[in-house]
């Protein structure tokens, strides 16, 4: 009887938690600074306070989540287009539809609140949809890297220990290799690429309803999304973060630097599983503005995109800002994409020459937001802070506080290098292994190394354990990096360091493009010191990359 007494006790206490969440949203919509970036973005509408009034219930009773700001535009927006995708397009009120019916029939199939729901998935509707419909009903939503090798989706999934995986027939063979555990597979694309067992999605969508759960349940769940960080250097780890941390105010923090707006029709390409793209579709659904969901990125397909749609705003990681770049002057100019008013860039460094090319191709709307999978955004460098200063990232967005800290442990001054750490509510929970990041009197380390002037703008000099020590000298891979990318020739390079018996460690460098290492060797020469200089340069075709745009450095070292 006192086991029974205890988990209603527990239930009890989560559904108070919800309310005060729930409420405390209601108080961060309602301060000063939130309502001016929400008014600012066009948000307020004569159908806001009949939205608001009719998700109060679920906002309540489950707490805060994208599902209820879902709900919420296909009250005030419904017949607005939601999403343009490879099906075509889609209202808010189709898309909420869409995702009660999931939620309904993930339930119906004996999926609980807080058991996890993974997607293999490419952008779209269902990606968007699966999602929402997860953060509406308390399941924790696992996106998985639809470029991830056998032991990386074998790693994905044990973590997740997902009852049930939506994923792209596409990535059939990727997943049967990946499988180890009886798992429901719910199909979308080809049936007959569709793994056995399979049930087709449409099938599935059958078995739910247009109706949204219970506003009002003991049993809630949680408005969780596990996001699995790149895995750069080893394993992808599954970071957990609870929807409630990254709510309107936090939105409208960004809206202060980045000028988003409710009629923006938004581009992203960015992968719906990285952080990077989530944020975008986060700041979407916030808006109720529309999203353009490419399943994969094409240079030239995106610029025709972007006129097609007259799309305002677009999210590239930089390597496909890279690659946009890099066609030839008549394909760019078949393609008219006057009406951005935003490029937002992530995921990984934006160098000072590529930021130069991507403004003369877009014209002054680049922006580079700095962050992590862990603590989400940090700074954000605006057109003007990168005119002004071509290697900042930026100012801190508002609400963020950032500590530089010594290999001891000192907070240092303005203008000394130390490893950057990090305090918001953006932070993570932690990841699902139960580690988390190294964290001081509240600030947790995102692993950079970085600098903050007397101005407020933030350098990021490197990542801590990427710093090679030659001779006896700090070198910061990245300074390398940037110096061996100014060559003509170059399309990318990366640096790291090779133990050596003499000098401890020396300079490695992995360069892309129609050059030779002599010639690599002669440039580095004549722009750095000597002991910066790399000993050994490996040319290659492409060098190996994540599914935005990271360099996989555990690859280089084996190439």
């Amino acid at each position: 009887m006192w086991v029974l007494s205890l988990h209603a006790s527990r239930q009890a206490s989560r559904t108070i938690v919800s309310a005060f969440n729930g409420l405390r949203t209601l108080a961060d919509i309602a301060r000063p600074q939130t309502l001016r970036a929400l008014k600012g973005a066009g948000t307020f509408s004569p159908m806001s306070p009949v939205a608001i009034t009719s998700a109060l219930p679920w906002l309540l009773g489950r707490g805060p989540s994208l599902g209820i700001l879902a709900q919420m535009n296909a009250v005030a927006l419904g017949r607005k287009t939601a999403i343009h995708d490879r099906s075509g397009s889609m209202t808010f009120g189709e898309l909420d539809r869409m995702t009660n019916r999931i939620a309904g029939a993930l339930a119906g199939a004996g999926v609980e609140p807080g058991d996890p729901v993974a997607m293999l998935l490419r952008n779209g509707r269902e990606m968007a949809a699966v999602i929402l419909a997860c953060q509406k009903a308390g399941f924790v939503a696992c996106p998985m890297n639809t470029w991830g090798k056998t032991t990386e989706l074998k790693a994905t999934l044990a973590n997740a220990s997902a009852k049930v995986v939506f994923y792209d027939t596409k990535h059939s063979e990727q997943l049967e290799k990946a499988l180890t555990d009886d798992v429901g597979l719910i199909a979308i694309g080809d049936p007959l690429d569709a793994l056995d067992g399979s049930i087709p999605f449409e099938e599935f969508l059958g078995n739910g309803t247009g109706r949204p759960p219970a506003p009002f349940t003991l049993h809630r769940g949680s408005a969780r999304i596990v996001i699995h960080t790149s895995g750069t250097t080893g394993t992808p780890k599954g970071a957990q973060r609870d929807a409630a941390s990254s709510g309107l105010g936090r939105m409208a923090e960004v809206l202060t630097v980045v000028p988003f707006r409710r009629s923006d029709v938004i581009f992203c390409v960015s992968p719906l599983f990285h952080s990077f793209g989530l944020l975008t579709f986060t700041l979407a659904t916030a808006l109720g503005a529309t999203l353009i969901l490419p399943e994969r990125f094409d240079a030239e397909g995106s610029l025709e995109e972007i006129e097609e749609h007259s799309a305002t705003a677009a999210s590239f990681v930089p390597v496909m800002i890279r690659r946009i770049v890099d066609l030839d002057d008549e394909s760019r100019a078949r393609h008219d994409v006057s009406s951005l008013r935003i490029v937002l860039a992530s995921g990984s460094a934006l160098s000072p020459d590529l930021r130069a090319a991507a403004t003369g191709v877009f014209g002054p709307v680049l922006y580079d937001l700095y962050g992590s999978t862990e603590a989400g955004w940090v700074a954000i460098a605006t057109p003007h802070d990168m005119a002004e200063e071509p290697k900042t990232v930026g100012k801190l967005v508002p609400g963020t506080e950032v500590i530089l800290l010594s290999k001891d442990g000192e907070r240092l001054p303005a203008g000394e290098i130390g490893e950057i750490h990090v305090k918001s509510e953006m932070v993570f929970e932690g990841y699902t292994s139960g580690d988390s990041r190294p964290i001081v009197d509240g600030y947790i380390s995102i692993g950079d190394l970085g600098r903050i002037d007397e101005r407020g703008y933030v350098f990021v000099e490197g990542r801590s354990d990427d710093m090679v020590v030659v001779g006896g000298e700090n070198v910061y891979p990245i300074e390398v990096e940037e110096v061996i990318e100014r060559h003509p020739a170059v399309r990318e390079a990366a640096v790291m360091g090779a133990d050596d018996p003499e000098l401890g460690q020396v300079m490695v460098a992995f360069v892309a493009g129609d050059v030779s290492e002599d010639e690599i060797l002669a440039h580095c020469s004549s722009e750095l010191a000597s002991y910066k200089v790399p000993r050994k340069i490996k040319v290659m075709d492409e060098l190996p990359r994540t599914a935005t745009g990271k360099i996989l450095k555990r690859e280089l070292d084996d190439a």
